[in-house]
C-alpha cells in the first residue's frame, strides 16, 4: 500500500511509455505528475524533491515547475526556492464538483448524522488509484479527523476504498487488485485476506468497516450508487475510537447510515 502521504503516482503514464503510444502526450503527463508531486503534509516542493517524488529528471522538472509557474498553476518563493499549488488549481475542480447535485442534497443528511455520530460523515469518488473526497460534514465537537473536499483516501486502508471495491464491477474489482498488488506485492497476501473478509460482511450487511489504528479513527462506508457518466459514490461516517462502544457502528450508525444512502437513492430516482 502507498503511504498516506506519499502521492500516488499513475501508473498510466510508465505502461504507455513502453507500449510507444504515438498519440500520448508525454510533456503533458509529466506535467501533471508534477502537480501531483503536492500533498498537505508537503504543500511545498523543490525541483530535487519533485524529482524524486515522480522519477521525473530534475532538467525536465526545472523546465515544467518554471512552465507551470508562468501559466499560474504554481507559486515559486524565491527564498526557499520551493514550488507550492496556486489557486488556479483549484479551478479545475469546481466544474466537476457542479456537476454532483447530490452533494447539496446530502449535505444537511451528512450533517445530522455527523453530529450524532460526533464524527464526520464523506462522499467520496473514484480518482485514478485512491479515493477522492467530494464532500465533508464534520460534528463541530469532534476530536480530530477533519477532512475536507480534495483529499484522498487510499484503497487499501479504509472503509471507503473497501466499500468501493466491494461495490464495484468484477472488471474494476481486478483493476484494483492489480494496482494494489503492484504498489506493493509484501503486504498484497495480507491485504487480499481483508478485503475478502470486507466482501463477507458487505454482502452480509451493506457496509464495510475498516480501522485505522494509527489516526484513533473507525470508519463504516455504504456505497451511495452509481451516478451520471457510470461514476460510483461511495458515502462514510468515520467516528474517533475513544467515542464507540463495541457495537456503535453496526447497532447505531450503520442503519442511520444506509438509511441516508436509501433516502439519496430514491430521491435521485436510482432505487
Amino acid at each position: 500500500m502507498l503511504h498516506p502521504s506519499t502521492p500516488a503516482v499513475s501508473q498510466a503514464m510508465p505502461e504507455v511509455e513502453d507500449a510507444k503510444d504515438p498519440q500520448f502526450a508525454y510533456t503533458l503527463a509529466k506535467g501533471l505528475e508534477v502537480l501531483r508531486a503536492f500533498d498537505a503534509a508537503s504543500p511545498s516542493l523543490g525541483n530535487r524533491e519533485i524529482s524524486q517524488r515522480t522519477g521525473i529528471g530534475r532538467p525536465t522538472v526545472v523546465r515544467l515547475t518554471r512552465t507551470l509557474a508562468l501559466l499560474g498553476y504554481l507559486k515559486y518563493h524565491e527564498q526557499t526556492a520551493r514550488y507550492r499549488l496556486a489557486a488556479e488549481v483549484l479551478s479545475f475542480g469546481y466544474p466537476l464538483l457542479c456537476q454532483l447535485g447530490v452533494r447539496q442534497l446530502a449535505r444537511p443528511h451528512m450533517q445530522e448524522l455527523a453530529d450524532f455520530a460526533r464524527g464526520a460523515v464523506s462522499l467520496a469518488m473514484r480518482g485514478g488509484d485512491h479515493m477522492v473526497l467530494i464532500e465533508s460534514c464534520v460534528d463541530k465537537n469532534a476530536p480530530s479527523g477533519r477532512p475536507d473536499v480534495g483529499a484522498i483516501r487510499q484503497f487499501g486502508n479504509t472503509s471507503l476504498g473497501h466499500a468501493y471495491y466491494c461495490a464495484t464491477s468484477d472488471k474494476e474489482r481486478k483493476e484494483i487488485e492489480d494496482f494494489l498488488k503492484l504498489s506493493d506485492s509484501q503486504t498484497w497476501p495480507a491485504l487480499r485476506k481483508q478485503l475478502a473478509a470486507s466482501r463477507k460482511t458487505f454482502q452480509a450487511n451493506g457496509f464495510c468497516i475498516v480501522p485505522s489504528p494509527g489516526a484513533g479513527m473507525v470508519a463504516i462506508s455504504v456505497p451511495l450508487g452509481f451516478m451520471a457518466d457510470a461514476e460510483l459514490l461511495v458515502m462514510n461516517c468515520a467516528v474517533a475510537q475513544f467515542y464507540l462502544e463495541p457495537d456503535t457502528l453496526e447497532k447505531q450508525v450503520g442503519p442511520r447510515l444506509l438509511n441516508l444512502v436509501r433516502m439519496l437513492q430514491t430521491s435521485l430516482g436510482r432505487r
